[in-house]
């Protein structure tokens, strides 16, 4: 329902009031931007792979392989990597809508749905 409120001016032209109604949203179509996420990770690299055959074999052979375990667990190396990770974001969404066979785009920060509420201000023509 639409209401129209007309009063008259000292000049006796009629003003028009400003009302609020629903206009039907067409279409809604997400403003994507690329953010980046820090992330941190903890990287180990391992000492050639001929010293982790011997890691396999350590139970059978002996001490000379055990001590060959030992100095590989020594050899391994570990750091702590911060890495920026991108991700897409929803920052905003265009939408298009009508009203009484008007229809218009605008930006919202949020998803309007089905429908969305606008301000309607008519005037009289000079």
């Amino acid at each position: 329902m639409l209401l129209l409120l007309c009063t008259c001016s000292p000049t006796g032209i009629a003003v028009a009031e400003a009302f609020q109604t629903y206009a039907t949203v067409v279409s809604v179509q997400p403003i994507m931007e690329t953010v980046f996420d820090t992330v941190t990770r903890r990287v180990c690299t391992n000492p050639d792979s001929a010293a982790r055959e011997f890691t396999s074999l350590s139970a059978t052979i002996g001490e000379d392989i055990r001590q060959q375990n030992r100095l590989w667990q020594t050899q391994r190396s570990c750091e702590t990597i911060t890495e920026k990770q991108p991700r897409e974001e929803v920052i905003a969404y265009r939408v298009t809508y009508r009203y009484r066979g008007y229809t218009s785009t605008t930006r919202l920060s949020y998803h309007p749905g089905d429908r969305m509420p606008v301000n309607v201000s008519l005037s009289p023509l000079p």
